[in-house]
């Protein structure tokens, strides 16, 4: 599947609430997510513009697992990439799996994301510690043949909120590292 998705610092998180309402946007849930993310022992993820994580999001009394790989930007106007996920039973076991195979952790990232549907997009509201709010607008695809008519109604959707800056190509964990240098 091909993710197409636009990211945006949000200067006005209350304003961008109302406006999603506003718009026809759907609450869906709120959930905390926790980003392990690795390298590779045969090339830098950070040259190749790869991701390697395993994302855990607790639900209930137990958890939900997700490996991901998220492959090389393939737009160069938005965080459009192919993404395949895996659900997985246990963290610690594919984290040793990972680190056998000459996977090395690298970054942890934590946020709170509330969720909203519109239309056939999904909406979300990041809150990351240290870096503020963001908002992300996407649609999975199921190749890339639409992708710059998917990415401008993305840009509609923004421009309906009243965003029309502030656009970021650039992912949570580089943005953290960028940070810390």
């Amino acid at each position: 599947m091909i993710e197409v998705e636009i990211k945006a610092k949000l200067y006005s998180k209350m304003e961008t609430l109302n406006n999603i309402k506003k718009i026809g946007g759907v609450y869906s849930h709120t959930e905390k997510q926790h980003d392990i993310y690795f390298n590779a022992p045969h090339k830098n993820y950070k040259d190749t513009d790869e991701a390697l994580r395993i994302r855990v999001i607790p639900k209930d009394d137990d958890f939900e697992r997700i490996l991901t790989y998220k492959g090389p930007k393939i737009d160069s106007k938005s965080k459009t990439r192919e993404e395949i996920e895996v659900q997985i039973e246990d963290t610690e076991k594919m984290t040793d799996i990972l680190i056998n195979l000459g996977f090395k952790p690298t970054a942890v990232v934590d946020k709170v994301r509330r969720i909203f549907n519109y239309e056939d997009y999904i909406i979300t509201l990041d809150k990351l510690e240290g870096l503020g709010y963001y908002m992300e607008i996407e649609y999975v695809a199921e190749d890339d043949s639409d992708i710059e008519e998917i990415r401008d109604n993305i840009i509609k959707v923004f421009e309906k909120l009243g965003i029309t800056d502030g656009f970021e190509r650039t992912s949570y964990l580089e943005l953290l590292e960028q940070q810390q240098t």
